[in-house]
């Protein structure tokens, strides 16, 4: 789950792949993941993980696909009309188009929504057909990491560039598309996620219903129709628009959930389907967050290790972990103030130890970065938390916070939580696999943000039920703070055409990473020619 970077000369900060609460609102873009504990935990979660059905997955998705496809071929490609885009300063060689799609695909002559891609040209007079890309989130805008790139940006590589022309997506609700719309008063209401007593928890419940009806008033239908199954639907009339034969997509986290679900209906439609930063949508919600808070208490020690012994890090000679110990204690004790943010007011004044602890892990994404986070903790320790600051929405659908991730996520993923005691017991396994944040996280929020949430779940977790397709690429870190490596094992397992490569390392997704570079090339060579790395490749990049 990915996100494109504020600077446009910034490539190690895609928006997406920020948990919900990364130096933003809780209500925003996401990713982090990770696996495995002792029986205590296997007990724990054991008791919280909801069904999968699968039993009959396997031919109610075969059925499923077989539908889908009948539905996008009985929709008719709509033309296009390439305009200007509507960013500041767009070069003229980038280009903007809208198509409508049905907000329900059941049905297709219904209630229509706008779906909107950019288009940056290949550089070379030959080019291989265009290449999809979705950045991640839920809630990030592919358009944006393209408009990025037309300014020089350099986030694709020169051989991609030469070879494809750059389809940035913006998929439903987000973005340039029709986007969700929520009351910016209740994005910006501030309730623990951690809530600690029944009155907690009814405030927490309240404001996410309070927020879901403002968000279905302002949004309409499809507030309902989020989910990731219409969103590949929309992929498929958006290639067939396009007309260059079949799919070339690059989906970084939550872009790998959208790639391989339209692997699930589409797939004898794919030429290359690369998937970096792997998000599972076989596993229940409990996993996907045990999974994830080991991910993020992982990157965080090895965070620590690392500005123990170079000598470069602000931090060099401090106890990191206690350092962040104290900080949350104090902030839990009294906000630690946000100058930086008193001006603007795009931001709050002060952070919680509950900030802290959730927007700690966006800053962990990109290790070429992370000499900011150690001098973040350094001012925070000197009284001046700004960097972790979450963002304030300034209207209904802002860019930075808004509620097309929370939206998305609450019809793909159920929470088990049904009361306090199910949240204690959830707190309790995030304690047990994540000591010292406490499991705080991206799928924390999204356990705690869909209590109460309006729109029903219709895109619950399932096994995959992928068959033809083309080989499809899979790459993952082993530390990845956000899309846990386990979880990219468990999806090569679920897609039988797949490899994956593994990156012996740290960080979120691979393409964006500098450092990477094998692992980048990689991706870039099988973008090119459809050929995969050998199975098991590993590279320590």
């Amino acid at each position: 789950m990915t996100t494109p970077p504020r600077d446009a000369h910034d490539r190690d900060r895609p928006r997406r792949p920020r948990p919900a609460g990364a130096g933003r609102s809780s209500y925003r873009a996401w990713t982090t993941r990770t696996t495995g504990v002792a029986a205590t935990v296997a007990l724990i979660a054991a008791t919280l993980v909801l069904p999968t059905a699968a039993a009959a997955a396997a031919n109610g998705n075969a059925a499923t696909a077989a539908s889908a496809a009948e539905a996008a071929d009985e929709f008719p490609a709509p033309p296009l009309n390439w305009t200007a885009c509507p960013f500041p300063g767009t070069p003229e060689g980038l280009q903007c188009v809208s198509v409508q799609v049905p907000v329900d695909y059941a049905r297709p002559r219904g209630a229509k929504t706008t779906v909107t891609v950019n288009r940056l040209r290949a550089t070379g007079a030959h080019p291989v057909g265009s290449l999809f890309f979705d950045p991640g989130g839920p809630g990030g805008s592919g358009t944006e990491l393209v408009y990025a790139e037309s300014l020089g940006a350099g986030l694709f590589s020169a051989t991609t560039r030469e070879h494809f022309d750059l389809i940035g997506l913006d998929p439903r609700g987000v973005g340039l598309s029709s986007p969700v719309r929520c009351d910016p008063e209740l994005l910006n209401r501030q309730v623990s996620l951690f809530p600690t007593d029944e009155a907690g928890f009814q405030r927490l419940v309240e404001r996410n219903g309070e927020l879901g009806r403002s968000c279905r008033r302002l949004t309409g239908p499809l507030l309902d129709h989020l989910d990731t199954v219409s969103a590949a639907r929309d992929l498929e009339v958006l290639r067939r628009a396009l007309g260059q034969g079949a799919l070339n997509y690059l989906g970084l986290s939550y872009g790998s959930q959208l790639g391989a679900t339209y692997a699930e209906l589409f797939p004898a439609r794919i030429r290359t389907l690369a998937l970096d930063g792997a998000l599972d949508h076989s596993l229940a919600t409990t996993t996907l967050f045990k999974d994830e808070a080991q991910a993020y208490e992982d990157s965080f020690r090895r965070f620590a290790d690392r500005c123990a012994q170079d000598t470069s890090c602000a931090l060099h000679g401090t106890d990191v972990g206690q350092l962040f110990d104290d900080l949350v204690a104090a902030a839990d004790r009294a906000p630690i103030p946000a100058p930086a943010c008193v001006p603007s007011g795009t931001c709050r004044p002060s952070v919680t130890g509950e900030d802290l602890r959730l927007n700690l892990q966006g800053m962990l994404l990109f290790p070429a970065r992370q000499g900011e986070l150690a001098l973040a903790l350094q001012q925070a320790r000197n009284g001046d938390a700004s960097a972790f600051s979450p963002p304030l929405a300034t209207g209904p659908s802002d860019g930075e916070v808004n509620g097309s991730a929370i939206a998305i996520e609450c019809l793909d993923w159920p929470t088990p939580i049904r009361s306090l005691a199910d949240l204690q017991r959830l707190q309790r396994l995030g304690r047990t696999v994540a000591p010292r944040l406490g499991g705080a996280s991206q799928s924390w929020t999204i356990l705690t943000g869909c209590i109460g949430w309006p729109a029903p779940v219709t895109n619950p977790p399932r096994p995959a039920a992928v068959r033809h397709a083309p080989p499809i690429l899979i790459t993952n870190a082993t530390h990845d703070p956000s899309t846990a490596y386990p979880w990219a094992v468990h999806l090569a397992h679920e897609l039988p055409s797949s490899v994956l490569v593994t990156r012996e390392g740290d960080g979120h997704t691979s393409y964006l990473a500098r450092g990477a570079a094998r692992t980048r090339d990689a991706i870039d060579s099988y973008l090119l020619t459809g050929r995969t790395p050998p199975p098991g490749t590993v590279y320590d990049d």
